[in-house]
């Protein structure tokens, strides 16, 4: 018996969402003022950059002639994990934040349409960029000029995203090295409820892991984007962050961790065991931005620091040891210290031979919120739950309780998304003006996930457990006019 659809007047749709949790969205960073040093320059830079990076560019620039020339002594970072936090401490002018510096570019897009990033001004500076930074990079932007053709930010490094697996994992538990990221999200890849195959990062809090999310989405297209990644999701545990996400499969927790390219390094240098992959055709490469914020303090101390940036000694910095991140500028590798880099330089070719996806920034930075926050409240927030359900899925096709067929059914029912395409850039536009608005999508989206993912657990639960009760497949129905999953023949 095929699944039926239901839907049901919008008056119930709205007693289904009333009452809404506090939004994420609506979470912001306290600024903290860096206390200066008495008759010395300080640099103040907002940044994602964790403080192996900080240390390292830190103690490299303020040792240069030009640092000691302006009295640069100290770089004060502040950071924020989230957009409102960025935008708090960029307007800010109780102590005015000079730099922005690492997030990725739908960051540094979405902080320049708020308005919170000055133009790089000095004529200068900026033939020198352009004269030794490439417009493109294997198909992505390295600069965004805005409509006035003033250059508002330009990519500092590189990257690629892909997935770092630990072999020693994969062959203890008999898993395949995956290629690709469908494959992920295969049942092949749910080992039981006590043991994760994966490590994905919760969206609010990387960047990169969201970048890879976006990725996704572009890749595969709305509908079939959002399938897969909710059952990457089943197969995965959900961690705070990218650095915890790698640190699984270097520890062995899991076998495979969505990572940017550098953690694949890193994860390499820790675990011989670990092998960074790029997915074959489904990766792209990203610019990591450095901007001018709005109120910048001492514009002359910024602009040296990008030129210490933009000079191939400040870009071998890159290289250093728990760094390990490609340059924008291959002139890095010229030097010294970057001709003994031979494995990263390795790196650095085949990303730049990337083939990968058409990727549209406008398009990532116009869903950035949607995806960041559906991903949160239908994947983190109802993780248990998802397991739960794409557990027994699993677990009954495994013991042949059910066929493919009515599983390929279960699976789409599982991975159905309550928006379309076209109504996600409305929703993204809603949901960053209007932080109540906000919080009745997430408690709708919330409720929407659990009850799915608790339907389909029922309707698997047993031939003796209940069906799905009245109020369960109506709120399902209504909650996104999604098939009703009923109890049918097994095989």
């Amino acid at each position: 018996m095929k699944i039926k659809n239901l839907t049901l007047v919008a008056i119930l749709l709205t007693s289904l969402t009333v009452g809404p949790l506090l939004s994420v969205n609506a979470k912001t960073d306290t600024p903290v003022t860096p206390i200066a040093t008495p008759d010395a320059t300080t640099l103040t830079i907002v940044t994602r950059h964790d403080t192996t990076i900080q240390a390292a560019f830190e103690t490299a620039f303020i040792a240069t002639p030009r640092a000691i020339e302006l009295g640069i002594t100290e770089l004060v970072f502040l950071q924020a994990t989230t957009d409102e936090g960025w935008k708090t401490l960029l307007g800010s002018t109780t102590k005015s934040v000079d730099l922005a510096w690492g997030g990725g570019p739908a960051l540094f897009n979405t902080m320049n349409n708020w308005g919170m990033l000055k133009p790089i001004d000095n004529n200068t500076l900026i033939d020198y960029i352009n004269a030794n930074v490439p417009d493109t990079i294997a198909g992505a932007g390295m600069k965004l000029n805005n409509t006035s053709g003033d250059l508002i930010w330009v990519a500092n490094a590189i990257s690629s995203f892909g997935f770092t697996v630990n072999h020693k994992f994969l062959d203890d538990h008999g898993l395949p090295v995956p290629h690709t990221w469908e494959e992920l999200a295969s049942p092949a890849y749910y080992i039981d409820p006590s043991v994760k195959a994966i490590s994905m990062g919760d969206p609010p809090l990387t960047t990169s892991n969201t970048r890879i999310y976006q990725i996704i989405l572009q890749a595969f297209g709305w509908e079939e984007g959002w399938s897969i990644m909710t059952r990457m999701g089943a197969n995965a545990g959900i961690y705070p962050g990218s650095v915890d996400t790698r640190a699984a499969v270097v520890s062995g927790e899991v076998g495979i961790a969505m990572t940017i390219d550098f953690y694949g390094v890193i994860a390499v240098d820790e675990n011989p065991d670990c092998e960074y992959i790029i997915p074959t055709g489904q990766s792209i490469v990203n610019g990591d931005p450095i901007a001018l914020g709005k109120n910048v303090d001492d514009q002359a101390a910024a602009e040296a620091f990008l030129e210490y940036l933009f000079s191939a000694e400040g870009q071998s910095i890159w290289l250093t040891g728990g760094v390990n991140r490609l340059p924008v500028m291959e002139s890095a590798f010229w030097t010294p210290f970057g001709q003994t880099k031979t494995d990263i330089y390795l790196l650095y070719n085949n990303t730049l031979g990337n083939k990968g996806i058409a990727f549209d920034e406008t398009v990532a930075t116009e869903l950035l919120d949607v995806t960041i926050y559906y991903f949160h409240n239908t994947i983190t927030e109802k993780h248990s739950t998802l397991r739960q359900a794409w557990g027994e899925m699993v677990t009954q096709l495994r013991d042949e309780r059910i066929n493919e067929s009515y599983f390929n059914e279960l699976k789409a029912d599982l991975g159905t998304v309550n928006m379309t395409y076209a109504e996600a850039f409305i929703i993204n536009e809603e949901f960053i003006s209007d932080t109540l608005v906000a919080a009745q999508y997430e408690s709708r989206w919330r409720n929407f996930a659990g009850l799915k993912y608790n339907a389909i657990y029922q309707v698997l639960a047993g031939d003796t457990a209940p069906l799905p009760t009245l109020p369960i497949l109506v709120a399902i129905a209504v909650l996104a006019a999604i098939p009703v999953i009923r109890k049918k023949r097994r095989n």
